[in-house]
């Protein structure tokens, strides 16, 4: 069935068994129902919930 979908986007035998799992999922996209990459209004949200601790100086030097 993969090599099928491999053969339907023009992807032969021998480039599909040298693809890694990364480019075969961005070559066939993502499944249905999975979840959106997070967006800038998502990192915000993380990056006020949870913001970095501040490093003090003297710290540094430790």
């Amino acid at each position: 069935m993969l090599l099928n979908q491999a053969v339907n986007l023009g992807i032969g035998p021998q480039s599909f068994w040298e693809l890694s799992i990364a480019e075969w999922r961005a070559l066939v996209g993502p499944k249905q129902g999975a979840q959106p990459s997070m967006n800038r209004a998502g990192l915000t949200h993380l990056a006020q919930r949870f913001p970095d601790e501040e490093i003090r100086a003297h710290d540094l030097n430790e």
